[in-house]
């Protein structure tokens, strides 16, 4: 083989090497392109915003470490701009002693947003100045908002909010 056709052929090779190597980059950044659009397709039909249902484990979880059952769990109406869905729940150590100083309400209020959320906690705030003397605790979780609520010095209320803060609620003060 001469030199001029043994240089002609490694140039050859040299230009496929070169075309597959453009070739192999430009596959990559089209599927790093193209890899959010599959994700983002992919991904179920869901909201980022917690449920109010999701609040229920804590509840279920504070109740028994502040030694009370849930008696009731019924659904409220939610009368706030951006409130979703809302829960009230009715803690005692006695089922059977209904209404009592023994129980604890949890009201738990799931909203849209959390611009909503703080709105409404503004607007609660402003309406309601002495909710601290009412031995009433709130408490924020993801998009939902947790009033706990007992008769003045029931200790449980804030057993209940302790639990929560455990959990990751933070107290709105």
């Amino acid at each position: 083989m001469s030199k001029k056709n043994k240089s002609e052929s490694d140039q050859g090779s040299k230009k496929s090497e070169s075309s597959n190597k453009a070739f192999t980059i430009i596959i990559i950044l089209c599927f790093i392109g193209v890899m959010p659009i599959l994700i983002w397709v992919s991904l179920p039909d869901s909201s980022s915003h917690t449920s109010v249902s999701t609040a229920s484990p804590m509840v279920e979880s504070a109740a028994a470490a502040a030694g009370l059952q849930i008696c009731t769990q019924e659904n409220y109406p939610v009368n706030v701009p951006g409130g979703q869905s809302a829960i009230l729940y009715q803690l005692s150590p006695d089922c059977g002693a209904l209404p009592s100083s023994t129980t604890v309400k949890v009201l738990v209020v799931g909203f849209t947003s959390t611009e909503a959320m703080n709105a409404a906690i503004v607007t609660a705030r402003n309406t309601y100045q002495n909710w601290k003397t009412l031995n009433t605790e709130v408490y924020t979780s993801g998009d939902n908002v947790l009033v706990v609520q007992g008769a003045p010095g029931n200790e449980d209320v804030q057993q209940i909010g302790a639990s929560f803060e455990g959990d990751g609620a933070v107290q709105v003060i």
